[in-house]
Order: C-alpha cells, then sequence, then structure tokens
C-alpha cells in the first residue's frame, strides 16, 4: 500500500512540475513578444504601420473553428470599429509557418492585437480604451 501511494505521489509531482514548466515557458514566450520592438513584429508581419490598431487574424483553410467562430468576431470587430479604427490583417499559417512562429502561435484560430505604435498588446488585457474611439453612431446605439 505504501508503494502504491509513493507511485502516487511521484506522478503527481511529475504532473505539477510539468505544468509550471510550461506554464514558465508560456510567459517567457508572452514576455518575449510583448518586448518585440514594434519595426520587427511588422517586418515579421511583412506589413507597414499606418497608426491605427491592428488585429492580426491567424487561421487555415482546414480550420472550422476558424471560420466558425474567429471570422465572424473579426468581422464584428471590424464593423464594430471600423476601418478608420482597426486594420484586420489575415495571416494563413499554413502558408506562412515562419509569421506564425515569429508570433509564437501554436494553434488556430489565434488573434493577436497591435497597438498603434505596433507593439504587441499584453493578450487578455482589457480593451477599454477601444470604446473610447468607436464611431458616435455604433457607441450611441448600444447605449441605447
Amino acid at each position: 500500500m505504501v508503494e502504491r501511494f509513493l507511485i502516487l505521489l511521484v506522478f503527481a509531482a511529475a504532473v505539477a512540475l510539468t505544468i509550471v514548466v510550461i506554464r514558465h515557458w508560456n510567459r517567457h514566450n508572452v514576455h518575449s513578444l510583448l518586448q518585440a520592438a514594434a519595426a520587427e513584429t511588422w517586418a515579421n508581419l511583412g506589413e507597414a504601420p499606418d497608426g491605427r490598431r491592428a488585429l492580426v487574424s491567424f487561421s487555415t483553410p482546414s480550420c472550422a473553428a476558424c471560420h466558425a467562430a474567429q471570422a465572424p468576431a473579426v468581422k464584428a470587430v471590424e464593423a464594430q470599429l471600423g476601418p478608420a479604427v482597426v486594420r484586420v490583417i489575415k495571416i494563413d499559417a499554413a502558408r506562412q509557418p515562419e509569421v506564425a512562429r515569429a508570433f509564437g502561435v501554436l494553434t488556430v484560430p489565434s488573434t493577436i492585437v497591435l497597438a498603434p505604435t505596433g507593439q504587441v498588446t499584453p493578450p487578455n488585457a482589457p480593451r477599454a480604451e477601444w470604446r473610447h474611439t468607436r464611431p458616435a453612431t455604433t457607441a450611441t446605439a448600444q447605449s441605447a
């Protein structure tokens, strides 16, 4: 009985260590991405900055979730904020794996938001300041 308990304890410790290592690795990757120079970010995309926020959408032609969930969400953001506020850049991760790799994209669908300066914004950061940049008609319609 003690042997089983020790095996279970070793297994639990191995799982916990694996989780800690993966979280550390993810944190490191996100930190590296956030610290990347704006020029490097735009060079990776093969695009030039234009002063607007950019929504970079990574997908593949065979990705069902990309077409069912990500594409409509990206279209909704683009429609709500308008082309004067947000620029949508669509990347086919299957055709441009080097771009996906540069942004640390391991799975699709993935979406990254770039500030007007070209810096990657922190993932899951509140976009409260975007509310102030919506066209007046959209903001008025939503508050009604």
